[in-house]
């Protein structure tokens, strides 16, 4: 799915950090549009950081552990 949404090169680590995300959320075509329009680097880590962070109506420490992980990875060197 990652490969077939996102049109703009990606370093090995924005690869794998959105193949988790993915995989954990089942994609998200506003993340992939952000990316592939080369948004500021802010609105996308905002994007990470503040989706899907939900069960059963309740906020998760753990999603949102999970979704800054896959941030700091996406934004790595």
């Amino acid at each position: 799915m990652v490969s077939n949404k996102i049109k703009t090169a990606l370093t090995q680590n924005q690869f794998d950090a959105l193949v988790s995300y993915t995989y954990n959320t089942g994609g998200s075509d506003t993340l992939f549009s952000l990316i592939n329009k080369k948004a500021n680097p802010e609105a996308i880590r905002e994007w990470f950081t503040s989706r899907y962070i939900t069960a059963g109506g309740k906020v998760l420490n753990g999603l949102i552990r999970r979704r800054k992980a896959e941030a700091d990875l996406f934004f790595s060197k």
